[in-house]
This record gives structure tokens, sequence and C-alpha cells, in this order.
């Protein structure tokens, strides 16, 4: 490894790996990586099982006072229940004050001074935690109709940023190991600028972190926010209307007032688009740029600017960062080439990570894999007994793991997304990366197999449920 960073130091702050250049972390000999990985798990429980009330009952449940292997953070897996087990009546009733009681079992950052009292919405409730106190959340798109809230903090927002400069960063020899240009070129942002969203929080921490506070290097489809209270509205009436009980949903007095600002808002959306492909071909016409967004909005805006007769907008060795895959979409067949008419750039390997790591988001290599990051612990479970997989050879199961970058909040979290993990043959990947990769395709357990909301622990049997009981209970 050619970093300057010694493992001592990275044992006692495992953020640090996230800045390491792309060779060094994936240039880690197994058992230094492992000795690193557990050192800083160790840290991460003894400074936080007292101070994130939730965790302490994982714990307490587990009977797990310390953790002396790597194994042991199987135990700690949070489901992604839990960040939305709190009462929908408290927002419906303005009840921000018990919101607050609740995210404070998720987190060590004290918020018993934030307050909530003139909040009449969630816009205003997260508008309150940013500007009172270093809790950032992050929230879900709602589709299922409840908002997920994810407790980051202000100083993963430098952890994020680093994460999306190295995303760009090849292995090696390879030929864009020296990639440059992050930091000064302008970013395609293809979503709302602000908001409190996995994608506006990204660009907040990029121009904060990368770019010195300048807010003109990011050139937004949308530039406006994307409010959270919309996106709970939409995905309760969707999931009312699929059981036909759209005229049983109950509307806060605050979210009734803001009614008429949302449908402006979606007025206007047509006439922000036009805007945003004036600018592009006024400005940023064949320049060097990065492309920044999730797939599906990407499709559909370079779909709406060919029909505007807009092709190759932009100089081919630009960079582009797309992250997720359909989101449930269903895309044209040849999606990746109506990117390339309208950008000019060739379609990029895309990257895999999970809202809920502080900075997860991993590109594919050349040879067709996502390399497990070093800050990501990565566990395999039984999708039915919930029993914990070898962490060795080649395994498939339910795919969980422990972001030790995360700083204070607990990282582990077990999903809904089925993977076959490589825990590092012999072999090894043809690209040269050391370490764990996925194996093949990602897919999400279904309902059948039980799926997100069935999700079974890798320790004693109802941990789950008590940890919903007891953070319930957080807000009485």
């Amino acid at each position: 490894m050619g970093t300057l960073v010694s493992q001592s130091e990275l044992k006692q702050n495992p953020e640090r790996l996230v800045a390491l250049t792309t060779t060094d972390k994936f240039s880690f000999a197994a058992h230094d990586l492992a000795d690193i990985q557990l050192s800083a798990l160790q840290l991460r429980f003894k400074s936080l099982v007292d101070h994130v009330p939730v965790l302490g009952r994982f714990a307490e449940d587990q009977k797990l006072k310390t953790i002396r292997a790597i194994d042991d953070g199987a135990l700690l897996l949070f489901p992604h229940t839990l960040y939305k087990s709190y009462p929908l009546s408290a927002v419906e009733s303005g009840r921000f004050d018990r919101l607050t009681k609740w995210i404070s079992a998720l987190t060590a950052v004290d918020l018993s001074k934030v307050d909530t009292s003139r909040c009449d919405n969630i816009d205003d409730w997260i508008a309150a935690l940013d500007a009172n106190t270093h809790l950032r959340l992050r929230h879900s798109s709602g589709t299922t109709g409840k908002l997920s809230f994810i407790p980051g903090c202000l100083g993963e927002t430098y952890t994020a940023a680093m994460g999306f400069k190295r995303f760009f960063q090849g292995f090696g020899n390879e030929s864009d190991a020296n990639v440059e240009g992050v930091g000064e070129l302008p970013i395609i942002a293809f979503g709302h600028r602000k908001g409190a969203m996995a994608f506006a929080r990204m660009l907040d921490s990029i121009v904060l972190h990368l770019y010195q506070g300048d807010e003109s290097k990011i050139v937004p489809t949308q530039p406006g926010r994307l409010s959270a209270d919309m996106l709970s509205l939409g995905g309760r009436l969707e999931s009312a209307q699929s059981r036909g009980e759209l005229g049983k949903i109950e509307l806060s007095p605050g979210l009734l007032a803001r009614r008429d600002a949302f449908v402006k808002e979606q007025a206007e959306q047509p006439r922000r688009m036009q805007e945003f492909f004036d600018l592009l071909a006024s400005r940023y016409r064949g320049q060097r740029v990065i492309v920044n967004g999730v797939v599906p909005p990407v499709v559909d805006a370079c779909v709406m600017g060919l029909a505007r007769g807009l092709e190759k907008m932009f100089k081919a060795d630009s960079l582009m960062f797309l992250a997720g895959g359909a989101k449930g979409r269903k895309l044209p067949d040849n999606y990746p080439a109506l990117v390339e008419r309208f950008t000019g750039m060739v379609y990029p390997r895309t990257g895999y990570g999970m809202s809920e790591a502080a900075s997860g988001i991993t590109r594919m290599c050349p040879s067709g894999h996502y390399h497990v990051l070093p800050n990501i612990v990565p566990y395999l479970l039984h999708p039915q007994s919930g029993a914990l997989l070898p962490r060795m050879a080649l395994q498939t199961g339910r795919f969980g793991f422990i972001d030790i970058a995360a700083q204070e909040r607990w990282g582990g979290f077990l999903s809904g997304d089925e993977i076959t993990l490589n825990y590092g043959d012999k072999a090894g990947c043809p690209c040269g990366r050391r370490g764990a990769y996925i194996d093949g395709e990602i897919r999400r357990y279904s309902e059948a197999e039980g799926g997100d909301d069935k999700i079974t622990c890798a320790g004693a049997p109802g941990v789950f449920d008590n940890a919903l009981q007891f953070i319930s209970a957080q807000m009485e």
C-alpha cells in the first residue's frame, strides 16, 4: 500500500478509510484489513453503546458486552423497519417533539434542546434539526407509504464528499487511476438541489468540502427543494389507494397549508426543465463536466433532451456518476445508448451502495464486480433462519453490513438484498483489487421469501420486535 496513513491511525479513525485512494483501498492484505475492521468495530461499539439507546438495547438482548470477533457484529444489524418505526399519528398531529424523541434513540447527537413548537410539517422539523444540531437526517422516497429517517451527522459530510471523489478513481494502472476534475468541474445534477434525500445531501457535502461553498458549480434540473412532506403524502396516497382506503387519509393542518405550494411546484417543473436545457445548450455545451444522478431521472432527462434535438452535449472525457438501478421503473431497452447520445459520453460502470452508509457507494470494476469498500464490514445471513454464513469462499444470502465510517450512529444495517459474496479466493478478481466482492446479480427478496419486513436476525429470537417496542416507548 502506498498510503501515508498508518494502520494504527485507521483503527482509531476508521472514517479515514474513505479518503484513501482507490488503489490503497483495495490493496490491503486480508489479515491487515480484518485487524483494522475488528479494532474499529470495538472502538465504535464502546463509544456508542451507552449513547445510542437502540444499540444498547440490541446489545442487551444479545447479551453482548464487548466485541471480540468480527462475527459478533452480525448480532447488531438493524433492520430497515427500525428507521420508520415512528407512528404516523405523530406527523398527522404535528407532534414533532415526539419524532425528535424517537430519532434520539438512534443517534448519539444530543437533541434535548431542540425546539419543535413552531414546526408545522416534516420539512420544518428537518430544518430545525439542521439549524440547531449537527444531526443531518437523510430520508427515503417513502414509496411504501412511510419515510425512513437515517440520523447522519455533520462529520459524515466529509466522508460522503470523499467517497464521491474516489468513486471516479481507477485502481492500479487503470486508465482513470489519476483522473482529475472533481472539485473543479461543474456538476450537472439530475435532481433537486435542496432537500434531505441522499442525492441532495450528497450535493451539500460536495459543495462544502470539495467546492469551498461555491454553489455556482452545481447545475441541477430542479433548483428547489424536494419536500419530505410531498414525498410522505404521495407515498401514503399510493399505499392507501392500493388498499382501497384513500378516503381514510388524514392530513395535518401544516400539510394542508402547503398543498397549494406543492401544486404550484409541480406545475412549474416543465418550465424549469426547459430552463435547464437552455442553460446546458448556451453555457455548458462542449465543456468537460461531471454528470451526476440516479439512473431513472438521468434517463428521463436524456430522453427529454433528445426530443429537443440536443445531442453530444459534453466533452467525451467528462465524468459520470450513476448510482442505483431502475428502482422498479421500466426503462427503455436501449437506455444506455440514449444516455450516450445525449451526453456524448460512454455509458459508465454504475455504482452500488446503501443510503444507510456514510459512504458506501462502490463503482463496478472492469471485470464487472462490485468490490466491498474497506469501511464496510460485510455479512451474509441465511434468509429464513437468520444464521450467519461463513465469512469465507463463496456465499449467497441476505446482505448486511456495518459501516465503520459512521460516527454518531451505529452503522449496522440488514438489507433486503440477496447477493453472492466472494470473500477473496486465491485467484481473486481479474481486475487486481483485493478483498471481498459481489459475484453475479443483486436481487431483492420477495415477500414470499420473507422480504424486507420479515427479517430474521442472527441472534436471539424476537430481538427486532423488542427493539421496535423499545424505540416506540421512547416517544411516550
